[in-house]
């Protein structure tokens, strides 16, 4: 089952899939949708997805994406505004309640200077929601079968200790591939994408405080 809001309401995955091939998302992952379902209940309220693609987390969320095309548009789990996510002019100061991001942050080239500013924008007692590919896991920056566009690898207490010092208390680090190894889209789905598993994820859901 999917979840699909952070209350808790979920769908079969058929009807997830159903979803994704009405609006052509078809490059799009039930698996990534599992590896939510593990964090979406720390994105209540008002909050951003940032690198959404077309699996925004929740309805509810500001989809934010580089790529915006007419896809998006009366899509519920599209993007809504067209940027990188590195900046976020439209968002004051502790306005937000959650930043969420999978599978985006490895993109950039100083990951630092994008979490000083998605911390920026969480308020107190808010939530920063990321997952990422799992240096140990996943083929390394500039190896056979990498994704061409990362420009880092990360272990779990390397995004800790960027973290942390922004004013953030770790709550779960590194337990979706743990909690993940009976989901059998994570193998079935692999060979779209060029994998062999798509198990090989790592989160962290830290609390501003």
């Amino acid at each position: 089952m999917i979840r699909i809001s952070p209350d808790g309401k979920e769908i079969p995955d058929s009807e997830m899939l159903a979803i994704f091939e009405t609006h052509g998302a078809l490059r799009e992952s039930i698996f990534r949708r599992y590896e939510m379902n593990e964090v979406i209940q720390y994105t209540s309220g008002v909050g951003i997805d940032i690198g959404c693609g077309l699996n925004k987390i929740h309805t509810a969320a500001i989809g934010i994406d580089k790529r915006l095309s007419p896809s998006d548009f009366g899509y519920p789990f599209g993007a809504q505004i067209r940027a990188d996510g590195s900046k976020l002019p439209w968002f004051a100061d502790g306005s937000l309640d959650y930043v969420f991001s999978s599978h985006c942050l490895e993109h950039f080239h100083d990951a630092q200077l994008v979490l000083d500013e998605w911390s920026r924008v969480v308020k107190l007692g808010g939530y920063l929601v990321l997952i990422l590919p799992h240096k140990n896991r996943y083929p390394n920056v500039g190896t056979p079968g990498a994704n061409v566009d990362h420009k880092h690898d990360y272990l779990p207490n390397d995004m800790a200790k960027m973290v942390i010092p922004l004013g953030f208390e770790i709550l779960h680090l590194d337990t979706l591939h743990d909690r993940l190894s009976h989901i059998p889209c994570s193998k079935s789905e692999a060979q779209k994408y060029g994998h062999k598993d798509l198990n090989f994820s790592f989160e962290v859901v830290a609390k501003k405080s």
